[in-house]
C-alpha cells in the first residue's frame, strides 16, 4: 500500500515538473494526487446560521456542525462556493428570519465577512 502511495505521490511531483515547475522561480502548476495544497492561492471560508438550521433532528448553527466530530470540513477553493453552500443551507432553516454569515481568509490573507438574511 506504501509503495502504490509513493507511486502515485513520484508521478504527480514529475507531471509538475513536465507541466514547467523549477523550485523558487513561480509557482507549479496542479497535478491531481499530488501533496500540493499550496500551489495555489485557495480561499477558505466558516459559514454560520443564526438561528441554527434544523436539519434531521441536529440544530446545525455552522458548517463544521454538518459533518462527524471525527471529519475534516467539506471545502472548497472559491469562495462563491462558500456563499452557495450558505444559501443552500437556508433550505432547512426553521425561522423565518435566519441569518447567514460566511467569513472568508483569501489566498493574498485578506479577510472579508459578508451575511445576508436567507431568501
Amino acid at each position: 500500500m506504501l509503495v502504490a502511495i509513493a507511486a502515485v505521490q513520484v508521478r504527480a511531483e514529475f507531471l509538475q515538473w513536465w507541466g514547467g515547475y523549477r523550485p523558487f522561480s513561480h509557482a507549479p502548476a496542479r497535478a491531481p494526487y499530488s501533496w500540493d495544497m499550496f500551489a495555489i492561492r485557495l480561499e477558505r471560508c466558516a459559514i454560520r446560521w443564526d438561528p441554527p438550521l434544523e436539519i434531521e433532528g441536529r440544530r446545525v448553527s455552522t458548517w463544521h456542525d454538518r459533518s462527524f466530530p471525527i471529519e475534516f470540513d467539506t471545502v472548497y477553493n472559491r469562495a462563491r462556493d462558500y456563499y452557495g453552500a450558505a444559501r443552500t443551507g437556508c433550505a432547512f432553516r426553521s425561522e423565518p428570519k435566519t441569518v447567514t454569515t460566511v467569513v472568508c481568509v483569501h489566498g493574498d490573507g485578506h479577510i472579508d465577512e459578508g451575511s445576508a438574511e436567507c431568501p
